[in-house]
C-alpha cells in the first residue's frame, strides 16, 4: 500500500545488485499510492542479461509484502519453490477485507512463508517507521544472489542524505528483520 516503503525496499536492493555487477531489470507501479492503493515494484536480478522487466508467471523467486493480503494477490506469480515474505498485520483499508482467518489460511496452504509484524518488530527496537527494513531483513534470509552485508550498505547509501542517525536506525530495524527470520527457520 501506498507509503508503507516498498520502493525504497526495491531501491536498497537495486543499489547493492548494481553494487555487485548484477543485471537489474525494475518495472514499478504506484499510480494511486496516495489514495491507499497498491504499490508494486518487479525486480529481476541476474547474473546474465535480463530481456525483459517483468516477471512471468510461476517464475517468481520472492514475493515481498508489507500487506497480507497483497502477498496473495500476486500468488499467480510465485515458482514452485518460491518465497512469501509478509508482514503477518494487514493494512485494512477497503470495506470488504476479506476475514483475517481466511487469508491466513492461505497463507500457510504455501509450502515457503516467512509471516512476521514488521511493525512490532520495529516499535521494539523503537523505530516504526522502519517497519519496511524489518520487511527487507527478512527477506535478505532467503535472496542468495546478494550478499545481506550489500543491503546494509544500500541502506547507507539510500538514506545517508537523512543523516547517520537514521542509516544506523535503518540497518538496525534490518538486523532485526533478518535475525527474527534467522532464528524462526534457521534459512539465514
Amino acid at each position: 500500500m501506498g507509503g508503507q516503503g516498498i520502493l525504497s525496499i526495491a531501491t536498497v536492493i537495486g543499489w547493492a545488485a548494481l553494487d555487485q555487477n548484477l543485471h537489474l531489470k525494475q518495472a514499478e507501479v504506484h499510480g494511486m499510492s496516495q489514495r491507499g492503493g497498491d504499490v508494486q515494484s518487479n525486480l529481476r536480478l541476474s547474473s546474465e542479461p535480463i530481456h525483459s522487466d517483468l516477471i512471468p508467471l510461476g517464475s517468481c523467486d520472492l514475493i515481498v509484502s508489507l500487506e497480507p493480503m497483497e502477498a496473495l494477490r500476486y500468488l499467480p506469480y510465485l515458482a514452485p519453490n518460491g518465497w512469501i515474505i509478509t508482514n503477518s498485520v494487514p493494512f485494512v483499508n477497503i470495506d470488504n477485507y476479506p476475514d483475517m482467518a481466511a487469508v491466513d489460511g492461505e497463507l500457510a496452504s504455501i509450502k515457503n512463508v516467512i509471516k512476521l509484524d514488521v511493525d512490532a518488530i520495529a516499535r521494539d527496537i523503537k523505530s516504526p517507521r522502519s517497519a519496511n527494513m524489518v520487511l527487507l531483513g527478512a527477506m535478505a534470509s532467503q535472496l542468495n544472489i546478494i550478499d545481506a552485508q550489500r543491503l546494509k550498505e544500500g541502506i547507507a547509501q539510500v538514506f545517508a542524505r537523512k543523516g547517520q542517525a537514521i542509516v544506523d536506525t535503518n540497518v538496525k530495524a534490518f538486523e532485526a528483520g533478518y535475525d527474527y527470520a534467522k532464528a524462526h527457520l534457521g534459512k539465514a
